[in-house]
């Protein structure tokens, strides 16, 4: 009788998985052979997105590329900042940017900017993000309507108004 209860249990815990996966997209870092796009890239086209900022602890933390191009939209949180201007995006890149071209994000931790994709459910991809790796856990994406998806993370350091 136990048994029939835990399979049954079990059966449910599987449903309920799988109808859950399918609102949720992905963050996929891109290797070196199959980089769909880099920092230098990103930087030099910023005028093909709409990019928001976001700071935690008074550091520039993360930064999305979205896509002006497509009908697909990223939906972020109230404490991200949308650049308006190339004004404040020329002074983004010389604050936090290397010699190399490449951004060097102040991690907490250390590590290095990496680009991930942003991937909706539909295997879509709807954007990028760069990120400090160690400064912030990025959680999901979860589909909103039929071309958005918004982005759950939670930074290892408190967020501070900017």
């Amino acid at each position: 009788m136990k048994t029939l209860i835990y399979v049954r249990l079990l059966f449910i815990a599987f449903v309920f998985f799988v109808s859950c996966s399918g609102d949720y997209g992905k963050f996929k870092p891109q290797t070196e052979p199959e980089s769909k796009i880099t920092q230098r890239e990103l930087i030099g086209n910023w005028s093909n997105y709409d990019i928001w900022l976001v700071y935690r602890r008074n550091r520039l933390a993360a930064i999305i590329f979205d896509p002006i191009n497509d009908d697909r939209k990223i939906s972020v949180e109230s404490d991200w900042i949308a650049v308006r201007n190339q004004e404040m995006w020329a002074e983004i890149v010389k604050a936090n940017t290397t010699g190399k071209g490449d951004f060097k994000l102040p991690g907490f931790y250390g590590g290095t900017s990496t680009v991930q994709e942003i991937w909706g459910p539909d295997n879509q991809l709807y954007g990028f993000i760069i990120n400090q790796v160690y400064s912030m856990s990025l959680g999901n994406v979860k589909l909103v309507n039929e071309n958005t998806v918004r982005l759950a993370w939670s930074s290892r350091e408190p967020t501070v108004a900017r």
